[in-house]
């Protein structure tokens, strides 16, 4: 609750309409709510007054009623004219104050003019005078009720009205008129209390909606500078994320190219198996058994994991890889052990992860399970048909394919169609159908892949 001192502080604080930096935007927004309600105010005191001189044309000298009225109409256009123009320039302090001024004095003088209108036009009989009381009353309840946001110009004008009414009330010296004086002060104090109270509620309630305004802007500032950050510190982590994924494919290729080094493949042989892994996928990615797998993503992935497709063959031995001739069956034994060191080096890698990678898992599917058959009898593990990874069984046909148009030591290069037709006849026994299938309809493509990157 306020005290007394507080209330008569808030009080002289809305009579003075003090105006500074702090008050400016709330005060610029009362006095323009005023000037946008003058045109309706003026229009509805001036049909008041036509009325009331109406009223008291045979109660009164003719002359001074149609004075006072030219006085009163005269005065709303001059108002009305310089005050209109304050709509839109109540920017500045300066044009602030100019304007609470003109409005105070507007106020003032046309109060006046009906306080002392009134003093000589009061008429004689108790009816009459009733009537004049009514309607200045119902003047001034109007003005406090639709103008209160501008507290001066109010309180000047209901003064200077309400003040020469009640002392010619007054000065009949009955009781009737004393009555009627002290019910007009008792009025006039209600006015004033209720015009601060709803003057002090408007300035609030506009006080908090410029602090509403700019929290929001402030807001929305703060918004702007956190999404220019998260923007920027994505397009960092996105620039760092194409770092790392270009580090890994060369990482990648890097290892693929170390373990070719170790016989006499060469790294023609990683792209062109790279490019053979991807016509295939594209070619099989609707077919109803591989949709599910061959999606953009992994397609990619089979892509990048191509080369370490023979990782393993690090850990065989030299004279075993470099052998010119046919291996023994001790020597080939020890071969088949390469799509398990390679399983297992990336089973090693994928480990030391803190969650599974997909990535890691489709290379070490390809690693471990290149070399098995479609009919159980590749190695490793002899996985059949379906169980051979999808990924391995691309890369069976990608491999044996490279390997059999390529010149090795024991071998010359076969041409594109003993490829094929070594291929073909190990559809549903070496290879899965559906993937030799997708082969025999690629010829072209296979074609063009390996005369781009002939050795």
């Amino acid at each position: 609750m306020l005290n007394k001192n507080n209330r008569i502080s808030l009080f002289l604080n809305d009579l003075r309409f003090h105006i500074n930096p702090t008050t400016l935007p709330v005060r610029a927004e009362q006095l323009r709510v005023r000037v946008e309600q003058l045109p309706n105010t003026l229009l509805a005191s001036s049909l008041v007054e036509i009325f009331f001189v109406v009223m008291l044309w045979e109660k009164a000298v003719t002359s001074h009623l149609l004075i006072w009225l030219g006085c009163l109409l005269a005065l709303h256009i001059v108002v009305l004219l310089r005050i209109q123009s304050f709509q839109n320039r109540l920017s500045t302090e300066t044009q602030c104050r100019t304007l609470s001024r003109r409005l105070t004095l507007a106020g003032w003088i046309t109060g006046l003019v009906w306080g002392v209108g009134v003093l000589y036009l009061y008429p004689l009989d108790l009816w009459s005078q009733f009537f004049v009381i009514c309607v200045m009353v119902g003047m001034v309840a109007g003005a406090t009720m639709m103008n209160p946001t501008h507290l001066p110009s109010l309180f000047a004008y209901v003064l200077s009205m309400m003040l020469p009414l009640t002392f010619r009330v007054l000065i009949e010296h009955n009781e009737i008129h004393w009555g009627l004086g002290l019910m007009l002060l008792l009025f006039l104090v209600a006015m004033m209390m209720a015009a601060q109270f709803l003057n002090r509620l408007i300035y609030e309630s506009l006080v908090q909606r410029f602090s509403n305004i700019t929290l929001a802007s402030k807001l929305t500032h703060l918004n702007a500078d956190l999404e220019i950050k998260v923007e920027a510190r994505t397009a960092q982590l996105k620039q760092q994320s194409i770092e790392l994924e270009m580090v890994r494919d060369v990482t990648i290729v890097a290892m693929g190219i170390l373990a070719d080094a170790r016989d006499e493949e060469t790294g023609n042989h990683l792209k062109r198996t790279q490019n053979y892994m991807r016509v295939l996928a594209v070619q099989l990615r609707n077919h109803p058994r591989f949709q599910h797998f061959l999606n953009d993503a992994n397609i990619e992935t089979l892509v990048k994991m191509a080369p370490l497709h023979d990782i393993g063959k690090v850990g065989i031995p030299d004279y075993i890889l470099n052998k010119p001739g046919k291996l023994t069956a001790e020597e080939f034994e020890i071969m088949k052990r390469h799509p398990t060191l390679g399983g297992e080096a990336l089973a090693a890698a994928e480990s030391s992860l803190p969650a599974p990678s997909k990535f890691l898992h489709i290379g070490r599917e390809i690693a471990s399970s290149h070399h098995e058959k479609w009919d159980g009898s590749g190695y490793p593990q002899g996985l059949h048909g379906d169980d051979i990874p999808i990924s391995a069984r691309l890369m069976a046909i990608a491999d044996v394919y490279d390997a059999l148009i390529s010149k090795r030591p024991y071998k010359a290069p076969f041409s594109h169609a003993l490829a094929e037709d070594f291929i073909r006849k190990g559809r549903g026994n070496h290879f899965d159908p559906d993937v030799t299938d997708a082969f025999l309809a690629l010829q072209d493509e296979f074609q063009k892949i390996a005369k781009q990157y002939e050795d």
